[in-house]
């Protein structure tokens, strides 16, 4: 079995805690928060990039972390490989399905409207049994600055407040008009498939909205997942 395993967002929340501490332990973390992992002093055992927008955004660093970085595992849409990424033991470029419950079939995973909530399949797929959740606030800010009516805008730094760091998305694409519903609205059948599948889930997000699972503070976190191992 494998042990316990730390799933880190990208909420504002995660300032709020010492992400250096989980350098001892295996971890997951997505899209761009590996413009982080120099200041973190660690690289996150996995790696996961399945929206299609954010993975051609961020295409050429995740293609040179494929070969450049220590991260055990990727786990990226299938639309990586028109950037050069090609499926190997390290990378695995998996579809997206709808409406479905847990996949544990790492080839094809069900979208659960944001990667966080989709990702607890993947830890479900690998074998962990204890997940704790940091930097997941499940909270997206209102920005009618960026109302414009087109399917997607440009951020400027400074613009988002939804992640932990103020240039986390700049020149990224955001959705003009998020649908919230999609981000949150699956959280409840998540919870759902994670007790079925045999996965506890904690969360240690200070001031997170997600309620789903229950709350602990991040040194009892630590000792959580140590007691795993």
């Amino acid at each position: 079995m494998n042990p316990g395993c730390f799933l880190i967002g990208t909420g504002p929340s995660l300032n709020r805690i010492d992400v250096t501490r989980l350098a001892a332990f295996d971890s997951i973390t997505f899209n761009r928060a590996y413009i982080a992992w120099p200041v973190w002093g660690f690289t996150p055992t996995y790696y996961a990039c399945v929206d299609p927008v954010a993975l051609e955004d961020n295409a050429a660093d995740i293609r040179r972390m494929t070969t450049e970085s220590s991260v055990r595992r990727f786990f990226l849409n299938e639309n990586a490989a028109d950037f050069g990424i090609v499926s190997s033991e390290r990378v695995t470029l998996l579809r997206l399905r709808e409406r479905a419950p847990f996949s544990l079939d790492l080839r094809t995973l069900t979208d659960f409207g944001n990667v966080g909530a989709s990702s607890l399949q993947i830890l479900a797929a690998l074998g962990y049994k204890r997940v704790v959740l940091v930097g997941v606030d499940a909270r997206y800010s209102s920005l009618p600055e960026l109302d414009s009516g087109d399917d997607y805008v440009r951020m400027q730094h400074g613009q988002d407040p939804d992640h932990f760091l103020p240039g986390y998305m700049e020149g990224r694409r955001r959705i003009a008009r998020p649908d919230y519903d999609r981000l949150l609205g699956q959280w409840p059948q998540v919870a759902v498939e994670c007790e079925c599948a045999g996965l506890e889930v904690r969360n240690a997000s200070p001031g997170s909205a997600l309620t789903l699972f229950p709350s602990i503070d991040f040194p009892d976190a630590l000792d959580w997942i140590g007691e795993s191992g």
